[in-house]
């Protein structure tokens, strides 16, 4: 049988692990409801996120920020309910929400972030009461899709010594095809078309140096089995969290990031502090010097979102 999972760990408001995002839903924050999905309407949702920016009209902005500002106070400690987080629309934005009551908030969601714009988000940031609230980047812009942009980007965050603050990298799918003036075509997943590279490449520059990254939603939300597939390549690609737009979405998201009982006893075998240098489990080689960050990733999954079967397997060593 499987070890015991230890407990997670408390929640430190300060911190938030990148694979407790889940399923991330986008909510405009017009919405008469804040309340009721940041409290729990839709108990197994991992996180929401308040959006100020691209789901609000320019005319709407007042309402949005009135809205939070009520709602905000109402909300439950973080640990209750969802993971809540701010999308705000522009440092000038960001400023304002800095002023409204964050307890119940976990982080911000920055939008359309590169090289030129981050110290002005980062800035505000500093410079009120909340500078140790995390944030998560989104790469939506041209640069995005440049190696070299994103490489100065990372080079950029590291330098400034911001790579504790970056919870995790977005992946903006929807205004990366945007910027190559296509749109995703319904039934074919984000590599089976022109983000196939782009995703490769983010996660080449990113993923070495520490970083999260999670990926775009699969706009069509009523088709759950293309889903389900981009969501098997999503963590074949080391993805973690995955944007949603409706709540039928929800449980897909969900049963793509259990585990399998396999694989948490490969983990588990790998981490052991007892683990031979090389051995073999259900016909594969297990070797703790390579596969460990694999093995973490497997069981916090395992902790976050269950087990999909029970099966014995036994360890071969070399």
């Amino acid at each position: 049988m499987t070890t015991p999972l230890s407990p997670a760990p408390p929640l430190n408001p300060w911190r938030l692990n990148p694979w407790g995002l889940g399923a991330s839903l986008y909510t405009p924050a017009t919405r008469p409801d804040l309340l009721a999905l940041g409290s729990g309407r839709y108990p197994s949702l991992t996180s929401l996120i308040y959006c100020t920016e691209d789901s609000v009209l320019e005319a709407d902005l007042p309402l949005a920020l009135a809205n939070l500002a009520r709602t905000l106070p109402l909300l439950p400690p973080p640990g209750t309910g969802p993971l809540r987080l701010i999308r705000a629309r522009n440092p000038h934005v960001l400023a304002r929400l800095l002023t409204l009551d964050l307890r119940g908030i976990s982080g911000f969601v920055l939008p359309k972030i590169h090289a030129e714009n981050l110290e002005a988000y980062l800035g505000v940031l500093a410079a009120s009461d909340w500078p140790q609230m995390p944030v998560l980047l989104t790469l939506e812009t041209p640069e995005a899709l440049s190696e070299a942009q994103m490489t100065r980007l990372r080079d950029l965050i590291l330098d400034g010594g911001h790579g504790p603050r970056v919870a995790a990298l977005r992946i903006g799918g929807n205004d990366l095809m945007h910027a190559l003036g296509v749109r995703r075509k319904p039934g074919r997943t984000l590599y089976e078309g022109p983000l196939e590279r782009v995703i490769s490449m983010l996660v080449g520059v990113f993923k070495p140096h520490g970083f999260a990254l999670s990926s775009p939603v699969y706009e069509v939300f009523g088709d759950l089995s293309t889903l389900a597939r981009e969501l098997e390549q999503d963590l074949e690609y080391g993805l973690c969290g995955k944007t949603i737009i409706h709540p039928a979405q929800l449980d897909t998201v969900l049963d793509a990031y259990r585990v399998s009982e396999s694989d948490l006893l490969e983990a588990q075998a790998i981490l052991a502090p007892d683990a031979p240098a090389v051995f073999q489990m259900n016909g594969r080689m297990c070797e703790p010097a390579t596969h460990t960050r694999w093995a973490s990733d497997i069981t916090c999954r395992a902790r976050l979102y269950g087990v999909l079967e029970t099966q014995r397997h036994e360890a071969l060593h070399f």
